[in-house]
Formats: structure tokens, sequence, C-alpha cells
């Protein structure tokens, strides 16, 4: 990579490491409060420089500072939505899928229809066909695999009784969550990127960014091992999503394995329907 471009890739790395740090990792440790005022201070900085930029012609970096204001907007709605507006119980699985239903569907939203007034396609967020065939196959297969896994983990058997009281909040869950950080850490980033930089370090900026952003996690017994797989995967569905054209294999994908994740951590902490 050229200096300015290793530059470059370090400067965009960095102001989307911090955005997600803010708005994700280290959002439990800032008073709701003082986290809103940032949120609102970085979509109205963000907004400026979008139309700084889009005056100057400077596509790339239009998109790329359009990307960042509509994240910050994004979890700024989504803040509103809580699990007591809701009425949730986060001591059951009913409660913990609704809670994710809830994020995933309106941060989601905001992404896709931000984008769209915008005056992007949806296929500039892979929100499309893309090469179905291989998308589905790849996807379905992966998630078959991850689904067998989880159930057949030899240091946590899992009840068939569990299994069939919690089922439909299992893939409730999964699936909410796969959709929305497939296109939260990648959809939204690909092709913004692949016009700035080569395909191949915009999967490994979105890569770094995914992991860095399950730092917080506190379901995992080895965090660096954990955040070390995360950027693995991160990898691969960041290259499925390059090739593919798509979401659909890296969604599936990503909902597989977070039947590795859920599935243990309802049985093991006694969650039920």
């Amino acid at each position: 990579m050229k200096p300015n471009k290793l530059l470059s890739f370090f400067l965009i790395l960095f102001i989307v490491l911090a955005v997600f740090f803010l708005n994700m990792t280290f959002s439990g440790m800032i008073s709701g409060t003082i986290l809103m005022v940032i949120r609102i201070v970085l979509i109205v900085l963000f907004f400026i420089a979008y139309r700084l930029f889009h005056r100057k012609k400077q596509t790339q970096a239009e998109n790329i500072t359009f990307t960042l204001m509509v994240i910050n907007l994004a979890f700024f709605i989504v803040s509103f939505f809580t699990v007591d507006l809701w009425n949730l119980n986060l001591e059951s699985a009913r409660g913990i899928a609704l809670a994710k239903l809830s994020d995933s569907f309106f941060i989601s939203l905001v992404l896709i229809v931000s984008f769209l007034i915008g005056g992007y396609k949806l296929k500039d967020i892979y929100l499309a066909k893309g090469r179905l065939s291989t998308g589905l196959i790849i996807g379905v297969f992966s998630f078959i695999l991850m689904g067998l896994l989880a159930l057949n983990n030899p240091e946590q058997p899992i009840e068939s009784v569990f299994l069939t009281k919690n089922l439909v909040w299992i893939l409730l869950f999964v699936f909410s969550n796969g959709f929305m950080e497939e296109l939260l850490f990648r959809g939204i980033f690909l092709k913004q990127f692949n016009d700035f930089l080569k395909p191949v370090w915009s999967v490994i900026l979105t890569a770094i960014v995914f992991a860095a952003s399950h730092m917080q996690v506190t379901y995992a017994p080895d965090i660096l091992i954990f955040v070390g797989i995360v950027l693995i995967l991160g990898l691969i569905w960041g290259f499925l999503m390059h090739y593919t054209k798509s979401m659909i294999a890296s969604m599936l994908f990503h909902a597989g394995a977070d039947l590795m994740i859920i599935i243990p951590v309802y049985s093991s902490f006694g969650v039920n329907g």
C-alpha cells in the first residue's frame, strides 16, 4: 500500500473505531444524558463535513462522512426504544430476543431509509440478490453447520425440552442480530471503502472495527481469543459479501455463528421462554 493510502487507512480506521467505541463498546460506561449529547454533536459534525465534501465534489470523503453521520443517527434514535419502553424481561428468552429485534429493526430501518433518502441504491449497501445461488448455498450450509456444532457441544449438552421451548426466540435473536450487524459493520461500509481503498483493505478495515466493537462482551471466558475469532469471522464475512455482492451469505453465516453463542448462554444461565 502506498504511504498516502496507508495514512488514509489508519485515519479512517481511527475515526470509525472512535464512532463504534462511543456508540457500542464503551457506551455502558457513559451516562445516558452525556451519551445522547455526544451522539447529537457527532451527527452535526459529520453532517457539516458531509455537506462540505459534497460542495467540493470530493465524493469519496462525502460518502464516508455520510455513513458515519447515519450510524450516529441510528444509535441516537434506537436509544429511545428501550427495554423499559417495551416492558421486556431480560431474564427470559422472549425478552432477550425481542430486545434484540427492537434494536435490529430500528437501527436497520434508520440506516436503510437514510441511504435511500441520500440518493443511494439498495445494492450500494449490499441489499441485493447478487450471486444468489452461491450466497444461498454458502449461507445455508454454514448456518446448518454452526447449528449442529452448537447443539452437539460435548462440554454443554442441550436438552431437547430446552431447545423446543426456546427455539423460536433463539432463531429470532440470531437472525435479527445477524442482519443488523452485517448491515452495520459491512453493508454500509464496504462500497464506500472500496471507492477509497482496494477491496482487500476495505475487508480488513471492517473486520478490525467489527472485532474491536466486541471487546465488551461478558459471555466469553477469554476475551482475547474471542476477539481473535471474531476478527477471522469478520474477514470471512467481508470477503463473502464482496464476492457475492450481497448480504445473504454473510448474514446466514453470521446467524449460524451466533447460535454457538446464544444457545450456550441461554442454557448456562437457565434462560427460559
